[in-house]
């Protein structure tokens, strides 16, 4: 029991950092913190859990792993969520479609979306145009491969 204690503290604690380390950020763009957070929570968990909870360093990295890997989707998923957001915009009162869309537009549409790809390294501004970065190239790799 003292185990699944201090396993799922380490994770509400993971959760509430990682939040605190995005601030207003989008996740693909604070991914580099959101991994050292991780880091170090894993790092200062995996003492307690061993020496306290009875549980095997690789049963706990395998399982951190996998907490990640489902909270990163997770939140990704609310974060990009069109219809959350505009359902969030309809808390204000009700709107027409026009209204719906143009609220979204000003707070997730192509200029937000870019100046965020811009913010994240992910592209470059090249004269009128924009270009992918290696970065960027990177991480469009790494998601064909995973499709």
């Amino acid at each position: 029991m003292t185990g699944i204690l201090l396993v799922l503290g380490a994770l509400f604690a993971v959760m509430v950092l990682s939040e605190l380390v995005l601030g207003n950020t989008k996740l693909q763009t604070g991914l580099s913190r959101i991994l050292v957070a991780w880091t170090l929570v894993y790092l200062a968990a995996i003492y307690f859990v061993v020496h306290y909870g009875n549980v095997g360093v690789l049963g706990f990295t395998v399982f951190w792993g996998g907490a990640f890997l489902s909270w990163f989707g997770v939140r990704s998923h609310i974060e990009s969520s069109i219809l959350l957001r505009m359902l969030h915009l309809l808390r204000s009162g009700p709107r027409d479609e026009a209204g719906i869309v143009n609220a979204y537009m000003a707070i997730g549409g192509e200029r937000v979306r870019l100046e965020e790809l811009l913010k994240g390294g992910m592209a470059i501004r090249e004269g009128d145009g924009f270009s992918v970065t290696p970065k960027g190239k990177t991480i469009l790799g790494v998601v064909a491969k995973l499709r």
